[in-house]
């Protein structure tokens, strides 16, 4: 900044003509940003700890999602989502690695949609990906761009790209209700069960959910988390996803939960492309 504004005086003499004391400020002010950013963790509206305490298990889930729905009720929710014109939510992601261990803080992503087909995530993470940003454009093109120092790195990506594989198993550019939705569709027709509670209170969530449950396969219902795919809870008055919880060799893997949600908000498009 001092170049800005003392131009053509030598830099050691620029140096020089700082004050200790507002160099000194200068510092304190540098050291508290980094540590804001490095060692403050986001508001989340959901805590591991949370998680670990209060999400259902399976005989639990098991128990609650009883009532067999095909495609046509998969349609629905479809048209839930299609219901939203543009919305903008924050996804908070946890991951666990096995049976026995404890959930992970995987971090989040502000997510922006836009029908049809445009997106945008900004990741929040207390690690290198930290401002990392993905659009998905309207000429059909996923860009991205790194966080931090990286932040001037713009490139295109492939829709299969490694970079854009969520531990859920869905890609970034996919994780949208509609594409969410679309994906459960193709489940059930390629031969998955899926099965749906009654609008029930759950500990972890503010509203009545209904438990949708995905198994790999129709004639499984019998056994109890081993063929577990997917447990989505839905929005009781909406059908709008709530938190998503993927499975993977019988044992939860990933646990998404998507807050503050805000739609039909007249995004522009602008907001769509890098």
């Amino acid at each position: 900044m001092l170049n800005l504004l003392l131009p053509g005086i030598p830099r050691e003499k620029r140096v020089s003509m700082t004050p200790d004391r507002l160099r000194l400020s200068r510092m304190a002010l540098t050291a508290t940003v980094l540590a804001t950013t490095i060692f403050c963790p986001p508001a989340f509206a959901m805590t591991k700890q949370d998680l670990e305490s209060n999400l259902p298990d399976s005989t639990t889930v098991d128990k609650l999602a009883k009532t067999t729905v095909d495609i046509s009720y998969l349609d629905t929710l479809s048209s839930a989502a299609s219901n939203l014109h543009d919305y903008q939510c924050f996804c908070q992601l946890f991951t666990l690695k096995g049976k026995g261990d404890q959930w992970k803080d995987f971090g989040g992503a502000y997510l922006s949609f836009k029908q049809r087909e445009l997106l945008r995530a900004e990741i929040k993470s207390l690690d290198y990906r930290n401002g990392s940003v993905v659009v998905k454009q309207k000429d059909g093109a996923i860009r991205g761009k790194g966080g931090g120092t990286l932040s001037l790195v713009k490139m295109t990506l492939q829709p299969d790209s490694r970079t854009l594989k969520l531990p859920t198993g869905f890609s970034l550019a996919e994780s949208d209700f509609l594409s969410l939705s679309s994906s459960l569709k193709r489940q059930v027709a390629g031969g998955a069960a899926a099965t749906i509670s009654a609008p029930v209170k759950l500990a972890p969530f503010k509203e009545p959910v209904l438990v949708l449950l995905m198994r790999e396969k129709k004639g499984e219902e019998q056994i109890i988390g081993s063929s577990f795919v997917h447990v989505v809870y839905l929005s009781a008055k909406t059908k709008i996803p709530i938190a998503w919880n993927t499975y993977k060799n019988g044992h939860p893997n990933a646990f998404v939960f998507f807050d503050q949600l805000d739609f039909n908000k007249g995004l522009s498009d602008s907001l769509f492309i890098l």
